[in-house]
């Protein structure tokens, strides 16, 4: 039995002990040739993580429970997997199959959240376990301080950002560098590049001090009113640009819009 399947049947058990409604909203798993046949139009290809979970259980059924804290457990096709109220846990998947991904928080801001979904797994099985996660009087499920603590045991590296060292570089043109570190390994976290007009034109984010997510700007492009680039680094090069244009007083379109997979244009 892989650590995955290991953890989501700790899980399990803990629902069969102390929420039992919860197994009866979880729905029965799929075969390899059933989620084959659903990601067949997909334009990317699922980790083997993926496949294990959801042949492992297809999700929830849409009656009010929960897999994690709030969270639902989608089934699959729905993509990412767990979902609050526009609050999404995804999976990054790409253009080869690959064994697993990091876990993104994707709500205002997309941030890393767990390094796969093994680790997440884990990580909530051990919050069940030690009552970090429980159920409260009116029977929902909460935490506590202790989910934390786990949490930084499974995923030392995801500091916060706004707990981090902080470091300001002046350059000789005027613009400035803000660099943040994690407080215990001084590893990089994140850095931001700002002019001398006090705009950003640049923003880097960084796991395990390698670089996964850089945001760049420019308002100097002739012709356009200003251009926007996001790359990210996780299974693939992925680059996406926008150039904009303004058709009336502080209104703006997108005039060019282009993405790229691994440096191939994509339609």
């Amino acid at each position: 039995m892989s650590e995955l399947t290991n953890a989501l049947n700790r899980i399990l058990n803990w629902f069969d002990n102390n929420k039992p409604s919860t197994i009866e909203s979880l729905q029965p798993g799929l075969t390899i040739e059933e989620i084959e046949e659903k990601a067949k139009d997909l334009p990317f290809r699922l980790t083997q993580e993926v496949y294990e979970l959801y042949q492992w259980k297809n999700g929830m059924i849409d009656d009010g429970s929960c897999f994690f804290e709030c969270y639902r457990f989608l089934p699959f096709g729905w993509l990412p997997i767990f979902e609050f109220e526009g609050d999404y846990s995804a999976v990054i998947c790409a253009e080869e199959k690959t064994e697993s991904s990091l876990i993104l928080d994707i709500y205002e801001d997309t941030n890393i959240a767990h390094q796969s979904l093994t680790n997440m797994m884990c990580c909530i099985a051990e919050c069940y376990e030690t009552g970090a996660f429980y159920i409260d009087e009116s029977g929902n499920l909460e935490e506590n301080e202790v989910a934390k603590d786990i949490y930084r045991k499974y995923e030392p590296d995801l500091n916060l950002i706004d707990k981090a060292k902080v470091e300001l570089v002046d350059n000789p043109d005027g613009s400035q560098v803000i660099n943040k570190y994690h407080l215990d390994s001084n590893i990089i976290l994140e850095s931001r590049v700002i002019n001398k007009k006090g705009h950003t034109i640049e923003s880097n984010q960084y796991f395990q001090g390698k670089l996964y997510n850089r945001l760049t700007y420019n308002h100097e492009i002739e012709g356009f009113d200003d251009y926007f680039c996001e790359e990210n680094w996780f299974n693939d090069y992925e680059k996406y640009e926008k150039f904009t244009v303004e058709y009336q007083y502080k209104c703006a379109a997108p005039k060019i819009e282009r993405r790229y997979i691994n440096g191939v244009l994509k339609k």
